[in-house]
């Protein structure tokens, strides 16, 4: 009922008076009221609508006027008057999204389109156009989609309650990405009804629940992008194209359940429990996990450490990965209205050691330094540095899965080595719109010991780099050098 309907029908309605009052006295006999439809808009009867004759009208009683004011509404939760990392600017991050608020709303839910296509050109010209080791647009001179990926979100707060509301998040893939990150999982070789091919469409899917705790709480379980390293999984969120080896030796997805809370607006913690290291599936008994703690004083400083912590190995139960992430990124310059808009420098350290019982274990680390400057129109150049060392080889890449062949046996004095590696990467970005993204990359790549493509490829010695089905087919050695370079171009659209 509007405020002032009831005092508007009183007049027209005696019955309502009765109502209000409980009973009357009619005559000799006690007459008692029935309650009206709620949903009626008059009186439920010719008789209750005409007066009683000779009898005079009956005043509305002075209570019934006015309507009762409702009652005050309680305050919104802490997480919905305070969001996390409201109100700041946070689009210059490397590994984040710089793009406004999708086009794509569809009531409560966000749909999502990702389309990323690629020519690259490795210097080395393999025979098989196999680059290697890559993540990123691992095809030598041909044009491929390096991912394409449709989706759809339930973010926090969308549909809510007192104690809550659901959150999740679906999207599918295909192109090249899957097979050079989730295609090489061999977990799934450990029994029946897990394999890449049920999977490997998938980039994220998961379910939970978002908790009106402290600035808020997301309990979910299923697939997502990985926690730790700096750099997404989508090169469109990074400063550049291709990735440093802190990002590639290290997880893109995991495959578990994690618990983000987020103690103040300006600081999240994130504990996660999955499978494995980078695997649908895991090896041994005990599940993996670990940690971030992401501080964001202002929105032009952020620091974050991660730790993991987790088995490795089908046969030696004592094979133990720890690894800790840390980087830290400054926005140090920002003017939206000058022609250089904005300056940024980001900087990752990794530490991690790799425990064994049935082989020698050892250390691994690494750095990478990325500078970004954008200027007025779109463009934007951004350079990075970094190294890497394995002393057991326990995160630097082994030959696809497919592969019939083992990485070579290093010929003295490398046969004993550790790895140690690192590059440099130039990427110019030109953004007509926040929608599209053209991209052109310069990369050059160098290791302690044979690590990249050569000319001969590592697939074959049939024609054009094939396996040689031939049954006197001489052997093959996969073809490696210690040095990479290559040129990548880029147009990425994302709605």
């Amino acid at each position: 009922m509007r405020p002032g309907e009831m005092s508007r029908r009183l007049p027209a309605a005696p019955w309502a008076y009765l109502l209000v009052t409980g009973c009357t006295l009619a005559g000799s006999r006690l007459v008692h009221a029935r309650p009206p439809d709620a949903n009626a808009s008059g009186p439920t009867s010719a008789a209750e609508a005409a007066p009683t004759p000779g009898a005079p009208a009956a005043p509305a009683p002075a209570a019934l006027a006015t309507q009762a004011p409702a009652a005050p509404a309680g305050p919104k939760p802490l997480d919905v008057r305070e969001p996390p990392f409201d109100g700041e600017d946070f689009s210059w991050l490397n590994g984040s999204n710089r793009q406004p608020e999708s086009l794509l709303k569809l009531g409560p839910v966000v749909l999502s389109l990702y389309v990323d296509a690629f020519y690259a050109w490795q210097f080395s010209q393999p025979i098989d156009h196999t680059i290697f080791p890559t993540t990123t647009a691992p095809r030598h001179n041909e044009f491929g989609f390096n991912l394409a990926s449709i989706g759809i979100e339930l973010p926090p707060n969308a549909i809510d309650s007192p104690s809550g509301g659901p959150v999740g998040q679906f999207s599918i893939q295909y192109g090249a990405i899957t097979e050079a990150v989730g295609g090489q999982d061999t977990t799934v070789n450990r029994g029946f009804y897990l394999s890449t091919t049920a999977l490997q469409a998938i980039r994220t899917a998961s379910a939970g629940w978002h908790f009106h705790f402290l600035h808020g709480m997301n309990v979910e379980f299923g697939i997502f992008p990985s926690y730790v390293a700096l750099e997404s999984y989508l090169p469109q969120e990074n400063w550049n194209y291709t990735h440093p080896f802190v990002s590639d030796f290290t997880p893109y997805y995991f495959y578990g359940g994690r618990a983000q809370t987020y103690l103040t607006d300006r600081l999240k913690l994130e504990l996660w429990v999955v499978n494995g290291w980078q695997t649908y599936g895991q090896w041994q008994e005990t599940k993996s996990g670990g940690y971030i703690l992401n501080w964001r004083p202002t929105e032009r400083f952020i620091v974050a450490n991660v730790l993991y912590v987790g088995q490795t190995s089908p046969v030696d139960p004592g094979a133990i990965r720890y690894y800790t992430d840390n980087y830290a990124q400054l926005q140090y310059f920002k003017s939206p209205q000058g022609f250089v808009t904005s300056s940024g420098i980001c900087l990752v350290a990794d530490v991690g050691y790799q425990a064994r019982t049935l082989a020698p274990g050892g250390p691994m680390g690494g750095a990478s330094i990325t500078h970004r400057t954008e200027v007025r129109g779109g463009w934007a150049v951004t350079v990075r540095g970094d190294v890497y060392y394995d002393k057991t080889r326990a995160v630097t890449p082994q030959l696809p899965v497919s592969a019939p062949y083992n990485m070579p046996e290093y010929v003295m004095p490398d046969a004993n080595s550790p790895f140690l590696g690192g590059g440099f990467t130039g990427t110019l970005d030109y953004l007509p719109s926040p929608w599209l993204l053209w991209r052109l990359e310069y990369a050059h790549r160098f290791a302690n010991v044979p690590f990249f493509s050569g000319h001969g490829g590592i697939t074959g010695n049939g024609p054009d780099g094939t396996v040689n089905t031939a049954p006197n087919a001489p052997p093959f050695t996969p073809d490696l050098v210690k040095t990479d370079d290559r040129i990548v171009g880029n147009v990425t659209l994302r709605l």
